[in-house]
């Protein structure tokens, strides 16, 4: 990973808000391929993106650049998995295989999260699963918010911010597990 593209990254992060939608399609294309080197050599970014993109209208930026969200994805799942793996904490915590589908309504964007007890793993990805313990649909928004930690996931289900069709008891292990991911995420 060289220095020019984190300082290109950083600048842009400093853009206001629709400059950094307009930034973003052309960063994630340089950094494709790189994504977990940039985040172990420099794991503050990824916090600083992940809040940032909080900021941003994700079901709009979902519609108008459907590649670029599927990058985005893709590098918030190689994040979270490089937490897991080094969280102790986060390990213990998975207890069961947990499946889960995420499905916008307001947007083209789709995606799944894979719980391995197992391996004691999370990793997800942009294509829904066959048969998923759990399916959640909601705005772009509180999906990524979920994902990220700024949508409380029992708040939010009891305000129905999103809909969730599955076991409760999943939900409520998932919820544990992602809260306690979502703490580590560098500031």
């Amino acid at each position: 990973m060289t220095d020019e593209i984190v300082k290109r990254i950083e600048a842009t992060l400093e853009e206001p808000d629709d400059r950094i939608a307009a930034e973003l399609p052309g960063l994630l294309n340089e950094i494709d391929g790189q994504t977990e080197e940039l985040l172990l050599e420099h794991p503050a970014l990824f916090a600083r993106i992940t809040q940032r993109m909080d900021a941003v209208d994700i079901g709009s930026f979902a519609t108008e650049h459907p590649e670029t969200v599927e990058q985005f994805q893709s590098m918030l799942w190689t994040g979270m998995g490089l937490l897991v793996q080094a969280s102790p904490d986060v390990r213990e915590s998975i207890t069961e295989d947990i499946t889960v589908n995420f499905e916008a309504t307001d947007a083209p964007m789709t995606g799944h999260l894979e719980v391995r007890e197992e391996e004691q793993t999370i990793d997800g990805g942009t294509e829904l699963l066959e048969n998923p313990d759990i399916t959640i649909t909601g705005s772009a928004d509180e999906l990524v918010g979920l994902i990220t930690g700024t949508v409380d996931p029992i708040q939010g289900f009891m305000q129905q911010k999103y809909e969730m069709d599955g076991s409760i008891q999943k939900g409520t292990r998932l919820a544990s597990t992602m809260g306690q991911l979502t703490k580590l995420l560098p500031s």
